[in-house]
């Protein structure tokens, strides 16, 4: 029963004024090793850079935590990748994870090894490697939209638990292949005879191909082999801060590289060139022509061929992702309420209201879409229950990945020219 109460008071009974918001979008996770050694002279001050989350947005910050590139380590050169592909708005938030500890690795950078990179969880649930992953909202309030370990990706079970921490985290993983290998090669490997292994099918996983061939500062006038996956997660991260989470990634430049590893065949309008070829096996590689330099090539992840789905555009995973972690960031704040008629129209309203923003202006994100409550779904038993069921319907913006133009000679154009007679 109310207390007793004599006079003006104010009730709050509506369910607020609460508003969707869009989530983080140019996040990275970057797991490898690093010689923090360098940098940080005490086992003491070198502890908050061993097995645990960094966020670092600057090249500055990167040098300051995890040193300058050294032969055998992969986190700086790959720092050094990604920022190398920022322009006025830079490439977001870089997590970075060192596995390696010069105090137990006795021997070195050496032996670090797959069970590193992949991690644990400690018997207190501590985790570790790849699994701090499942840290980061806890952590920063958000996970990482993208995930890569260069130079670790072809060790055994490492392209497996990215895969399975990705699936559960709405990120995407950049796998590379081995340097020295063909075009062919990498074709044959989407297959089972293949000379390694690229035969998965997960709009998660992003195969890239070849390597990229940069300035070795140690040696002057010499080149270094550089893992693609670290380059093309920059220029990703760079066009989400520069166009938006629903533009591809594809047919951008990659800076900072010299040439690629293997020259890739290009030829404008060839569709047996070796670009073509790649891409249509799910490969992301590069192209290059004249007065143009590198660029990304290759709009899908490695879903495609096998998966026709839409989602298999790196772009549209991206939007349903963003999608679902707006809706549910927004809910999550209305769970354990009533379940009243006013508060399913505020909720109705207040997503609709999100969809049309996506939806408007030169650069949609949408094409088109509707949030509503399902009133065939939702029964008494299940209101009974606590269940209420919504569906979510949209249309992400389309790609031009293929320009088609239909040329024709037409003779009446010859007569308009001389103002002949029909």
């Amino acid at each position: 029963m109310n207390t007793p109460y004599y006079g003006v008071e104010v009730i709050e009974t509506g369910p607020g004024s609460s508003t969707v918001r869009n989530q983080p979008a140019a996040t990275a996770m970057l797991v490898g090793t690093a010689p923090i050694g360098d940098v940080h002279d005490t086992a003491a001050k070198r502890k908050d850079y061993i097995e645990t989350s960094v966020i670092v947005k600057t090249r500055e910050e990167a040098a300051a935590a995890f040193g300058e590139h050294t032969n055998g380590f992969t986190i700086p050169a790959a720092l050094d990748a990604i920022f190398d592909q920022a322009k006025t708005k830079g490439v977001g938030e870089i997590e970075v994870v060192n596995v390696f500890d010069p105090d137990t690795h006795a021997g070195g950078v050496g032996d670090v090894n797959n069970t590193h990179i992949i991690g644990n969880f400690s018997a207190s649930g501590k985790p570790s490697g790849l699994k701090l992953a499942y840290d980061s909202y806890q952590r920063f309030g958000r996970f990482s939209k993208i995930t890569l370990t260069p130079g670790f990706t072809g060790l055994t079970g490492v392209r497996a638990e990215m895969e399975t921490i990705c699936n559960r985290i709405r990120s995407r993983a950049i796998l590379d292949t081995p340097t020295g290998v063909t075009a062919q090669q990498v074709r044959e490997a989407r297959g089972p005879s293949g000379s390694f292994d690229l035969q998965f099918s997960n709009s998660r996983l992003v195969a890239v191909w070849p390597h990229m061939k940069v300035a070795d500062m140690a040696n002057p006038g010499q080149t270094r082999l550089d893992p693609y996956s670290s380059r093309f997660a920059g220029v990703w991260l760079s066009t989400i801060m520069e166009n938006g989470y629903h533009h591809s990634p594809s047919n951008r430049p990659i800076f900072g590289i010299e040439e690629s590893e293997t020259p890739v065949l290009y030829i404008p309008g060839d569709a047996t060139s070796d670009v073509q070829g790649l891409r249509d096996a799910g490969i992301v590689t590069v192209e290059e022509r004249w007065g143009k330099g590198p660029h990304t090539s290759g709009n899908r992840s490695s879903a495609w061929p096998t998966d026709t789905d839409m989602r298999n555009f790196l772009h549209v995973q991206f939007i349903e992702d963003m999608l679902d972690e707006g809706v549910i960031s927004f809910l999550d704040q209305h769970k354990d309420r009533n379940g009243n008629l006013a508060r399913i129209e505020f909720l109705e309203e207040q997503i609709n209201d999100w969809l049309k923003s996506l939806m408007i202006g030169d650069d949609p994100v949408l094409s088109g879409g509707q949030f509503r409550f399902d009133r065939t779904k939702t029964t008494r038993t299940s209101v009974a229950q606590g269940q209420y069921f919504w569906r979510l319907d949209y249309a992400p913006i389309g790609v031009m990945e293929r320009i088609t133009v239909d040329r024709n000679i037409d003779l009446n154009l010859l007569g308009n020219a001389l103002q002949l007679a029909a």
